[in-house]
């Protein structure tokens, strides 16, 4: 007898992409360098496992980093993890954030990284900077902030060492709860892979009913994890000018907000 449920294959699943913005100038050169890299094959290997075991939403990865201009690590889109191998960046140049800034605008549209014929959820971010922005990037802050996907979407900051812009990371990700500040590289490691694992799973079983999936709730847990506090990572205390609302808050009134000409959101799969 037929059997319908594997007659009809595996239920489509929601893309759930894992943006990584990464800082490799040359202050990261030497043990900075060398711990992202060890941090985000940590992070490969622990995806890769939940992608294998997520039944909620399917990973994709996508890595960009910024110098002297910046790069798509995945140069063809947003990989699926199980064909994503990380190969280790080099440090070198400025630090131009804001180049960042404007290509992560440009490709968070379902026009380009977010197309999917299954629907995509809000993509998780994590931006990381161990320095001071070396290009005006107000102007692609402010654009950024405009695009929904960006709004809507759970964002992670960290700042490794004493030398780096600390409001610059809050302004990107909108929550001074949402940044975590350190100087132990190996404590770094941990905490990033712990980040991305944590958000990873929060996001895939976001539903609208869901209030506690926001970047400063992913910190919140990492510090009871790690038996940390705003003394063991410096966790600095910025606030914007005008405060963001909460990713999760705002997950639930999208479906109430006016129509707005805007075809790149108008076809959004929850």
């Amino acid at each position: 007898m037929p059997n319908i449920l594997t007659d009809l294959g595996e239920a489509p699943r929601k893309e759930l992409h894992i943006f990584y913005v990464l800082d490799t100038s040359g202050s990261m050169e030497g043990s900075k360098i060398a711990s992202v890299n060890r941090a985000m094959e940590e992070c490969t290997e622990a995806l890769r496992t939940l992608a294998k075991n997520n039944g909620d939403a399917k990973l994709k990865i996508a890595v960009l980093e910024f110098n002297s201009g910046c790069r798509w690590v995945t140069n063809n889109g947003p990989e699926n993890m199980d064909d994503f191998e990380w190969e280790d960046l080099q440090a070198g140049g400025v630090t131009d954030i804001g180049s960042a800034l404007e290509e992560l605008d440009e490709k968070l549209s379902r026009h380009h990284f977010l197309e999917s014929m299954t629907g995509a959820l809000m993509p998780v971010i994590i931006v990381m900077t161990d320095g001071y922005a070396t290009d005006s990037y107000d102007e692609s802050l402010l654009k950024i902030r405009e695009n929904r996907w960006f709004k809507h979407s759970t964002k992670i900051g960290f700042v490794i060492g004493d030398d780096a812009d600390e409001n610059m990371i809050t302004s990107i990700v909108g929550n001074s709860e949402a940044v975590i500040k350190t100087s132990d590289l190996d404590l770094f490691k941990r905490l990033m892979k712990f980040i991305t694992v944590t958000s990873s799973v929060l996001v895939s079983k976001l539903t609208t009913d869901n209030k506690d999936d926001n970047g400063s709730t992913v910190v919140k847990n990492a510090m009871i994890e790690f038996d940390l506090d705003n003394n063991d990572t410096d966790a600095q205390t910025y606030d914007e000018e005008q405060d963001l609302e909460q990713n999760s808050d705002e997950v639930n009134d999208i479906e109430n907000e006016p129509e707005e000409d805007d075809d790149d959101w108008d076809d959004l799969a929850w």
